[in-house]
């Protein structure tokens, strides 16, 4: 089986997202009828580092029998690919995706090795073990939330500026950027998705605020 690759679409609406990333590298054994599954997760910006990274765990484990693998990037962890590396469809890169996904990681690879011990596990085994070995890995390491700012762009005629005003005052929040133009007053902020949120929620409540997502927008460019 060789790699499954996607991207998935993402958007202002999702309340509170957040990235989860690993802070240091952490590893994870798993046993199983003599099979030992050897499991490494580490934080990756680019496909170059993975290979990498996987070209050097082929020359530390040459005497094992797989090195299948799944990784999640992006921003929203929008980006991500799985590999079976020959064990049957499924049963290793799916259930390895699966324990990144229960932490909410992105920007990782996981990588298990496994040591053939003779015995078949059958497709159910390979996912108990390949899933459990990158679960016993993350569950070891050190995570850090980040959060995901964006951007939001608020346009307005002079006579709503104290109800703008009112609004971003008590959220606690300043405009990255005020623009003038005739009797139209444009604002941009930039914060955290649920500090955004908010504050959309507040001012599409006046009336004659247009409010858009700027984050969205540049994306789109």
């Amino acid at each position: 089986m060789g790699c499954i690759a996607g991207r998935a679409g993402h958007g202002i609406v999702t309340v509170g997202l957040r990235k989860n990333i690993l802070l240091t590298p952490a590893s994870g054994v798993y046993k199983d009828k003599g099979s030992k599954f050897l499991a490494y997760a580490c934080l990756v910006k680019s496909e170059a580092e993975i290979r990498d990274y996987l070209d050097q765990l082929k020359k530390e484990h040459f005497g094992a029998r797989h090195w299948c693998y799944a990784w999640r990037m992006g921003e929203n962890g929008e980006s991500y690919r799985v590999n079976d590396d020959g064990e049957p469809t499924g049963s290793a890169g799916r259930p390895i995706l699966a324990a990144i996904d229960a932490h909410g990681l992105s920007d990782i690879l996981v990588v298990v090795v496994r040591y053939f011990g003779g015995t078949l596990l059958g497709v159910r085994g390979l996912i108990n073990a390949y899933g459990g070995a990158a679960t016993l890995a993350l569950a070891a390491a050190q995570l850090a939330v980040m959060p995901i700012p964006r951007t939001l762009t608020a346009n307005f005629t002079y006579d709503k500026q104290a109800e703008v005003q009112k609004v971003v005052n008590d959220l606690e929040l300043k405009p990255k950027a005020v623009f003038y133009q005739n009797d139209t007053v444009t604002m941009q902020f930039e914060a955290d998705l649920e500090q955004i949120e908010l504050l959309w929620v507040r001012l599409t409540r006046i009336f004659g605020v247009d409010v858009s997502d700027a984050t969205e927008e540049a994306t789109e460019t």
